[in-house]
């Protein structure tokens, strides 16, 4: 069921950064985050109750949250128009957890997890400082986030619902895949980035 989670909830970033670029209506993409919001809470509820007060299990099923809630935020704010800097800040919360969430992550050996994590840091970032702060980001922010639902959600939930996310073969190409993000990234934010310009005036 986490793998399902993880396909829908890439599936709906992939919607939602369509609506950034302006290629999706913003209700549109306010209705699928909604509906994958409520999805994912009865999911993450779901394998919360199975995990039977399992500390490790609990603690790994309960970031689920984290996507349902945002989901469930974006999609009300997209669907009735409402200010957007409640998300901002909400994201700044789910930023810092994704922080810890991968600091765990790498304490216990899993490279990938942990890597993973961080790109969720960076986007969950990049929607603080956007609708937050009101910082001018939507060109990089939609550029991170259509790479992310396919690298970091929908790839490995098609490939875990089918073979598994263990094998090398898997790990070599996510890896490759994740090395490619990061320099795609960084040239985003090279191109992307507004630039503010400091005129002094001269005496």
């Amino acid at each position: 069921m986490g793998n399902v989670s993880l396909l829908f909830g890439g599936v709906a970033l992939f919607l939602n950064s369509l609506s950034l670029f302006g290629k999706v209506d913003l209700k549109s993409a306010g209705l699928f985050s909604l509906l994958t919001g409520l999805l994912q809470t009865f999911i993450a509820t779901w394998l919360v109750i199975g995990a039977a007060g399992d500390p490790a299990l609990t603690f790994g099923y309960a970031s689920i949250y984290l996507f349902a809630f945002t989901y469930l935020y974006v999609g009300i704010t997209f669907l009735f128009g409402l200010d957007g800097s409640g998300v901002g800040w909400f994201s700044l919360f789910v930023a810092i957890s994704a922080l810890f969430y991968a600091g765990v992550s790498f304490s216990t050996g899993d490279i990938i997890g942990g890597a993973t994590w961080l790109f969720w840091v960076i986007l969950w970032g990049l929607f603080f400082l956007g609708m937050g702060l009101n910082m001018s980001l939507d060109a990089l922010t939609a550029r991170v986030a259509i790479v992310l639902s396919w690298l970091t959600l929908i790839v490995p939930a098609l490939v875990g619902l089918r073979f598994g996310t263990t094998g090398a073969n898997y790990q070599l190409i996510w890896s490759a895949a994740a090395i490619m993000t990061v320099l795609y990234f960084i040239y985003a934010a090279v191109k992307f980035l507004p630039v503010r310009t400091i005129v002094r005036s001269k005496n």
